[in-house]
């Protein structure tokens, strides 16, 4: 494995702003997005063990909410694509 090669698809931009996820459709949770990319986004939280597989993203930096599917995680962070 080669260090420090990048293998996004689309280059992401730094954010830093604040966002929700919904976890269903009567529950969201609070988070911080970190970067984001036309393929996808780095959020975090404080138990990203809670985020499930697919969710719906909601941000000021999204011009919708945004369907997003998780590609990998660990306690506090989660990298998702956006499905669709």
């Amino acid at each position: 494995m080669l260090i420090g090669v990048e293998r996004r698809i689309d280059p992401r931009h730094r954010v830093g702003e604040g966002g929700t996820v919904a976890l269903d459709e009567h529950t969201t949770i609070g988070c911080l997005v970190h970067d984001i990319s036309a393929s996808g986004v780095r959020i975090t939280l404080p138990d990203a063990s809670a985020i499930p597989e697919v969710f719906l993203l909601s941000a000021s930096c999204l011009p919708e909410a945004a369907v997003c599917r998780v590609v990998w995680r660990d306690d506090e962070t989660v990298g998702a694509r956006f499905e669709g």
